[in-house]
């Protein structure tokens, strides 16, 4: 996640009077941007320090270098991060894996002595979706082969969520659309070569959130749209070429520059859930209205996004970003458009098995998460 820093100049505009907002930003002020996360899963944790770069500069950022970098717990623990170059600093996943019920908090004290720190962020326990299902609907969508929106053909696929605490349901969804083809290069008295080929999309680039009208007597959320996926016979997929490694060795994929309609196979959904506490929702609800401002005269007001992280010497420094603490479950899911069920697409749940790569190929050989 990028920060997001907008500033609108608002010109009011009253019969022949107007009377100009002017907004002083010193463009020579280093300010520190900061994102990061922790989840409860067993991995290695990034927190991204850079310094804002100047409006005019076309540069995207200054990483910040030699930073001393923490986060402590409610229960006093201490976890270093370590640089991994650019500004980039990751945990030890054999020393911290954050635990839910627990708060954490991030420090951050750069070469030049100054210290920053987060709110403190409490983990929530993670949650999975209680039903996935899909209807059918029609949908504009972008045509990756002309560049064009197009009206297609699809299902919705939809979400219920039982609340199964004390807690408002807050969660946030990211999911991804591993679409699989397959194809056969056969030469005359020779084996022919089969070729089993993937290629992952952002099945919602929106983001994506429960609402926030539920109250503590709400017992569930019903019919969550997560995303829409595209009933489509074919595929615009990337063509590879066999490689030669030498006698006795397998084939491998090479890519080339071509494109082509393939027939799909099968597409697999991989969702994500995040289970988010109360700052981190508002934050990403402030985001999300930012993005779907369309320039109407009632759109929200387009304002620096303010996050979580603060100087500790001067409250009034700016400083951009946020840490997060937000638990995640992870699923997948068999899409298929042609086995219906009670007339609608089947969502059919699989075991959570990750393409090695998000594009990809392998020849003569069927990857391990690929489905028959």
């Amino acid at each position: 996640m990028k920060p997001i820093i907008i500033i609108l100049s608002l010109t009011i505009l009253l019969g022949s009077c107007y009377e100009p907002y002017n907004i002083n930003v010193d463009s020579n002020q280093l300010v520190l941007v900061v994102n990061g996360m922790i989840t409860n899963e067993s991995t290695s944790y990034k927190i991204l320090l850079n310094y804002a770069a100047p409006f005019n500069s076309g540069s995207t950022g200054i990483p910040v270098f030699n930073a001393m970098v923490y986060v402590t717990d409610n229960l006093g623990n201490n976890y270093s991060f370590s640089s991994a170059g650019n500004g980039l600093y990751m945990s030890d996943p054999s020393q911290f894996t954050g635990q839910p019920g627990n708060t954490y908090k991030l420090h951050i004290k750069t070469s030049d002595g100054a210290e920053y720190e987060s709110g403190s962020q409490k983990l929530f326990p993670e949650a999975h979706p209680d039903k996935i299902y899909s209807e059918f609907d029609n949908k504009e969508v972008l045509n990756k082969s002309n560049g064009l929106y197009v009206l297609s053909h699809g299902g919705n696929i939809l979400v219920d969520i039982v609340n199964h605490s004390d807690t408002l349901p807050r969660f946030r969804f990211t999911s991804n659309l591993v679409t699989q083809y397959y194809y056969a290069v056969c030469q005359p008295f020779q084996p022919c070569i089969l070729y089993y080929c993937w290629q992952t999309d952002n099945a919602n680039s929106n983001i994506n959130l429960t609402g926030g009208e539920y109250s503590l007597s709400s017992a569930s959320i019903n019919a969550h749209n997560v995303c829409f996926v595209e009933d489509n016979l074919l595929y615009y997929g990337l063509v590879y070429m066999a490689g030669y490694q030498g006698e006795g060795l397998p084939y491998t994929a090479i890519p080339t520059q071509y494109y082509r309609s393939m027939d799909v196979i099968n597409r697999i959904l991989y969702l994500q859930q995040y289970t988010l506490n109360k700052e981190t929702y508002e934050y990403y609800k402030k985001m999300s209205l930012q993005l779907q401002s369309e320039g109407k005269l009632f759109d929200p007001i387009a304002a620096q996004l303010i996050g979580n992280i603060k100087s500790v010497a001067d409250p009034n420094i700016k400083v951009f970003g946020f840490f997060e603490a937000s638990s995640v479950s992870r699923t997948a899911y068999k899409i298929d458009f042609r086995n219906l069920t009670d007339n609608q697409p089947s969502v059919t749940e699989i075991g959570l098995i990750l393409p090695p790569e998000p594009n990809g190929c392998e020849v003569d050989n069927k990857p391990p998460f690929w489905i028959n």
